[in-house]
């Protein structure tokens, strides 16, 4: 019984066919998903083997020149090809012109073997042939290692058994174990289709593999960039959206800042007016109606001064991402800031109880100076007349801190507002003029210094309001 179920000569022609069908086969499934140069290398010298064993196939029925010597050139340049694809899915592209230099050195030798006769030719050729399938099989095992190289292990198996299958022709050929060169089924010879065979199947296998995998690597790539564009995207329009936000905040508060500015100004132009025409008269009367046209110029413009610190507070360095570089400042230095701000004519209604031993604290004084302003003037304002305001300093403990409090004799806060008191735009509904921005700035102070702004009722009737104010090393 032979060694194959068909004559040598069916056996090279379907292997050439095969060959020939896997590499159609390749280039349908992934031409259109990988490297189309590598693509074209891979399954072009697939080709060229192919047609290498289709030209053996007509074995003593064609010239000697197209089934021996052809057949070897064409099957030396397919596996250069082949080499130069695997480069290239190597990212060594580069290195195709040595590859192709090398297989050119070979089919030159190839052929010129020719002369020497068949003790010369059979072994350099079956050399040649060994070299050039162990090649690739190296350097598919190389290109198996890479993330994107899976499948490439079985190009390397594939090859490495079409090589050693011609080292085995080459040992016997040496030893003289193989009869002078024929197509009868010799074992070396049915090694060698064997070998061809497995190549021409499991290596454009490994091949189809190798480029899939490549495939959804890149796109698992696209797929991560594109979901990283997505996240740069709606963190860009979180960014437009909390643009437009304080855009329209500063509109708001340019807004507001003219209603508060402009009607006072001319309020309190006219009393300055009305001061300028009493200064001319004579009479006690006018002296004392210019004294209280003095007076409610005063209280107007600051009103205005009031109203200017938070709009300007709420706008710039309340709403600012930079971090506050608090220093050292005198508590008691702060309390007689604030005071000072007070209107002289209710200034009095404040009363002091310090029994703090911190003598400094770390703050931006500006700050905190406009946030105690505000609780004093609010309290002064929605207390009734002549009602004292208290003002004490304490210690905290647990968290450790300064306690800022203020008191006062007023109606109280209903429970609705309780809740969203420190809200911008948020007020009673006692009828003063404001709009809202005194306890928000108040409240944004203490943030910004790492405390935090309370209420609580007071017991005999009105508001207690709470500042607390970490004590902190100098920044």
């Amino acid at each position: 019984m032979p060694l194959i179920p068909l004559d040598t000569h069916t056996a090279l022609y379907v292997v050439g066919v095969v060959y020939l069908l896997m590499s159609g086969l390749v280039w349908t499934i992934v031409r259109r998903h990988h490297d189309g140069t590598a693509t074209s290398l891979w399954c072009g010298g697939g080709v060229l083997i192919g047609s290498t064993y289709l030209l053996y196939a007509l074995r003593d029925s064609a010239p000697r020149f197209w089934t021996l010597l052809l057949p070897v050139a064409l099957g030396l340049l397919g596996v250069g090809l082949r080499i130069c694809a695997l480069l290239r899915e190597r990212r060594k592209g580069q290195w195709w012109r040595e590859a192709m230099a090398l297989t050119a050195l070979a089919i030159v030798l190839s052929l010129a073997a020719d002369l020497g006769g068949v003790s010369l030719r059979r072994p350099l050729v079956g050399g040649l042939m060994a070299i050039a399938a162990f090649s690739l099989a190296v350097l598919a095992h190389q290109v198996g290692r890479l993330p994107t190289g899976r499948g490439a292990e079985l190009i390397s198996g594939a090859y490495a058994f079409l090589g050693a299958t011609y080292v085995l022709r080459l040992l016997g050929t040496l030893l003289g174990l193989i009869p002078p060169p024929s197509l009868r089924p010799t074992l070396d010879l049915v090694l060698v289709i064997a070998g061809g065979l497995v190549a021409g199947i499991f290596g454009n296998v490994g091949y189809v593999g190798l480029a899939l995998e490549g495939t959804r690597l890149r796109r698992e790539a696209q797929a991560r960039a594109l979901a990283q564009e997505q996240v740069q995207r709606e963190a860009a329009e979180a960014q437009a959206a909390a643009l437009g936000e304080r855009l329209a905040e500063r509109d708001e508060f340019v807004r507001v800042l003219a209603h508060e500015v402009r009607q006072p100004l001319n309020n309190a132009s006219a009393a300055l007016q009305g001061v300028e025409a009493a200064l001319q008269a004579e009479s006690q009367q006018d002296r004392a109606e210019a004294q209280a046209r003095l007076q409610r110029a005063r209280k107007v413009i600051g009103h205005i001064v009031g109203a200017l610190d938070n709009t300007l507070a709420s706008t710039t360095m309340l709403a600012s991402i930079q971090p506050l570089s608090p220093r050292d400042a005198d508590v008691n230095m702060l309390v007689e800031l604030v005071l000072g701000d007070l209107d002289p004519m209710q200034r009095s209604r404040v009363t002091r109880s310090p029994s703090t031993h911190a003598r400094t604290a770390a703050m931006d004084i500006g700050l905190m100076r406009l946030a105690l302003r505000n609780l004093l003037a609010n309290a002064l304002a929605y207390s009734p007349a002549g009602s004292p305001v208290a003002l004490s300093i304490s210690d905290s403990d647990e968290p450790l801190g300064l306690v800022f409090e203020v008191r006062d004799e007023g109606p109280g806060l209903s429970a609705d507002l309780q809740q969203r008191l420190f809200e911008r735009g948020v007020r009673g509904d006692h009828g003063l003029p404001g709009h809202g921005l005194g306890l928000h700035v108040v409240r944004e102070v203490m943030r910004r210094h790492g405390g935090h702004a309370g209420w609580a009722p007071n017991p005999p009737g009105g508001s207690v309001f709470r500042l607390w104010l970490p004590l902190i090393e100098e920044a």
